[in-house]
C-alpha cells in the first residue's frame, strides 16, 4: 500500500531556500511599512543602537549574506537612487510576488508561465497608471506629496515641519516649481542635540572649515572667490625626500627660496583681485601673515561637497593649483559671514552671482542620527527632482492599488491561457500592499478583506484606507498623495526582481582554492 504525502513540496531545496529567505525578509520589513509602521532596534558591531523605520537603512544595518537578501537590498537601492522613496514598498511587493509564485509552482505551473503572466500584468498596470495619474496643480499639493513620503519615516508633527521647510526651500529659489535643477542649490545640514521640530531654513550655503585669517574680516561683501583643491604648501607628494646641505651658510638661502616658492603661489590671487580663498586641503602656516596683510580671507579643509555647492552658486570653477586661477575661474557673491550654531562658528555664503542657494538645517535628538536624517532628506529631494520632471501623482492610502488589483482580476478573466493564474497572483500581491498598511494601522484583517470585496474599487469610485476610523472610506483625502513616477518605478523594479529570482533553480557557491 502506497501512502501519498500531500505535504511534499514540488520545489527543490534551492528553490525552497530562495522563497523562504524572501518571505522572511518581507515579514521583517512589513511591520515598519507605512505611517503607522513599527520601528526596528538594531545594534551594530560597535554596540551602537539605532531605531529605524526606513527600509533601506534596515537592510543596510542588517547586513545579510543571503543572495536573495542582496537582491532585495539592490531593489531598495534602485528605488532610493532613482526615485528617493518607495524602498519598503519595493521590498514587500517583490516578496509578495515571489510568495504568490511559490503557490503556483506548488500547483505545477511552470516558472516561465508565471513570468509571462507577471510581464503581462506589468504592462497592464503601467497603462492603467498612465490613464489615471493626475497633474500636480499647486504648492499645497507639493507639500502633501513631501508629507506623504515623510510620514512613513517621521512622526506627524516632524513630517509637517520638514515638509514645510522643503517646500519653502524650493519656493525661495524657484517659485514656479518648474525647474528640476533647483534641487542642486539646496544644501542639507544635520546636527544632533535638539528636537527635529526646531529645524529651520537658512538663506545661503552653510559650511564648515578652518579659517586662517582673522575674524575681523567678516562679514564681507562684493566677494571675488577662488577655490583650489591642492595644498598651498611644499608637498612631498608621498615621496620621502632628503636634502643634504654641506655649507651652513646655504641653510638660510634654502629657507628663503622655499618661502619664495610659496609666496609665488599667491601671485595669481593678487593679480585677479581675489579677496576670499577656499581650499579643500591645507595651507602652509608661513602664508598666514601674508594672506592676512593682503586682505584675503582664507579657509582651509572645506568639505568637497560644500565646495561643489559654492561652485554652482557663485560660478566659480574649482582648480587644482593656484596658477590655474584666472578671470574665468573666479566666482562672485554678495555676502559671506558666520553664524553661531551648535557651539561653533559656521560660514554662511549667500547671494551667489549665478544662482540663489539655501540650507535646510535638520536637528536630531542624538548626533549618531544626523547622517541617517540627512540621507533621508536628500532622498526626499531626489523624489522631488523626478517629480518636477514628471509632475504627476496618484492618491495614496491604497487608492491606486485597490483599483489596480480589481482591474487585474477582470483582465485575468479575459485571458484564456495559463497566464491567467499568474495575473491573478499578481493582483493578489498588489492588493497585499494596502492590506499591510491597514494591518499596521490596527485594521481587522477579516473586516478589511470583506469590505474590500464588497466595495469593488474603480476609477470612478474612490476607495481608500481611513486610518482614523480603521475602515475603508470613499471620502476623498487629498493630503495623502504619491508620485506617479515612483509607482511606475516600483512596479517595474519589483516585477523585474521577482522574475529574475524565479529563473533561479539552483544555488552554487564557488570557492577559490589556494594553490
Amino acid at each position: 500500500m502506497t501512502v501519498k504525502n500531500s505535504s511534499i513540496s514540488k520545489l527543490n531545496s534551492s528553490q525552497q531556500n530562495i522563497f523562504t529567505a524572501s518571505k522572511l525578509i518581507g515579514q521583517m520589513t512589513m511591520n515598519t511599512f507605512g505611517p503607522f509602521g513599527m520601528e526596528k532596534l538594531t545594534i551594530n558591531n560597535y554596540g551602537d543602537a539605532f531605531v529605524l523605520r526606513d527600509g533601506k537603512s534596515i537592510l543596510e544595518k542588517a547586513d545579510f549574506d543571503h543572495p536573495v537578501a542582496k537582491i532585495l537590498s539592490d531593489v531598495s537601492d534602485t528605488m532610493a537612487k532613482n526615485v528617493g522613496d518607495g524602498t519598503i514598498s519595493a521590498i514587500l511587493l517583490t516578496s509578495f510576488l515571489l510568495e504568490q509564485a511559490r503557490i503556483n509552482l506548488e500547483k505545477g505551473v511552470h516558472p516561465n508561465v508565471i513570468i509571462d503572466g507577471y510581464n503581462q500584468s506589468l504592462d497592464f498596470s503601467i497603462s492603467l497608471l498612465d490613464s489615471i495619474k493626475l497633474l500636480i496643480q499647486d504648492k499645497n499639493q507639493w507639500k502633501n506629496l513631501i508629507y506623504s513620503s515623510l510620514s512613513s519615516k517621521f512622526a506627524r508633527l516632524e513630517s509637517e515641519k520638514i515638509s514645510q521647510l522643503v517646500v519653502d526651500s524650493i519656493n525661495n529659489i524657484d517659485p514656479s516649481f518648474s525647474d528640476s535643477k533647483t534641487i542642486d542649490y539646496i544644501n542639507v545640514l544635520s546636527h544632533g542635540g535638539d528636537s527635529t521640530l526646531n529645524s529651520k531654513l537658512v538663506d545661503g550655503i552653510i559650511f564648515d572649515g578652518d579659517p586662517l585669517s582673522k575674524s575681523e574680516h567678516l562679514p564681507l561683501t562684493d566677494i571675488k572667490l577662488a577655490i583650489i583643491l591642492s595644498p598651498l604648501s611644499i608637498s612631498n607628494e608621498g615621496i620621502k625626500k632628503e636634502i643634504t646641505i654641506n655649507d651652513p651658510t646655504l641653510l638660510n638661502e634654502f629657507k628663503k627660496t622655499e618661502k619664495q616658492i610659496l609666496t609665488d603661489n599667491l601671485k595669481p590671487l593678487i593679480d585677479n583681485g581675489i579677496n576670499v580663498l577656499f581650499s579643500h586641503k591645507t595651507i602652509d602656516d608661513s602664508l598666514i601673515s601674508k594672506l592676512d596683510s593682503l586682505g584675503i580671507l582664507t579657509v582651509k579643509r572645506v568639505p568637497l561637497k560644500s565646495l561643489e555647492q559654492i561652485e554652482r552658486s557663485t560660478g566659480c570653477l574649482i582648480v587644482n593649483h593656484s596658477d590655474e586661477i584666472s578671470k574665468k575661474t573666479i566666482g562672485h557673491c554678495s555676502n559671506l559671514t558666520t553664524m553661531k550654531m551648535y557651539d561653533k562658528n559656521w560660514f554662511v555664503l549667500d547671494h551667489g552671482s549665478k544662482h540663489k542657494s539655501n540650507t535646510i538645517l535638520i536637528r536630531t535628538e542624538t548626533q549618531r542620527y544626523s547622517d541617517l536624517y540627512e540621507d533621508i532628506i536628500h532622498r526626499i529631494l531626489a523624489m522631488i527632482r523626478v517629480s518636477l520632471i514628471n509632475p504627476y501623482i496618484v492618491y495614496g492610502s491604497g487608492w491606486f492599488e485597490f483599483i489596480l488589483s480589481n482591474q487585474l482580476r477582470s483582465f485575468a478573466l479575459n485571458n484564456n491561457s495559463l497566464s491567467q493564474l499568474a495575473i491573478h497572483s499578481y493582483s493578489n500581491a498588489i492588493e497585499l500592499l494596502p492590506i499591510s498598511l491597514g494591518l499596521n494601522a490596527g485594521f481587522n484583517n477579516v473586516d478589511l478583506l470583506v469590505s474590500l470585496r464588497n466595495s469593488q474599487p474603480s476609477i470612478d469610485k474612490y476607495v481608500h484606507l481611513d486610518y482614523s476610523n480603521r475602515k475603508l472610506s470613499n471620502r476623498r483625502k487629498p493630503q495623502i498623495i504619491e508620485s506617479a513616477f515612483m509607482k511606475r518605478q516600483l512596479l517595474i523594479t519589483a516585477t523585474e526582481a521577482a522574475t529574475s529570482i524565479l529563473r533561479i533553480d539552483d544555488i552554487q557557491e564557488t570557492k577559490t582554492q589556494n594553490k
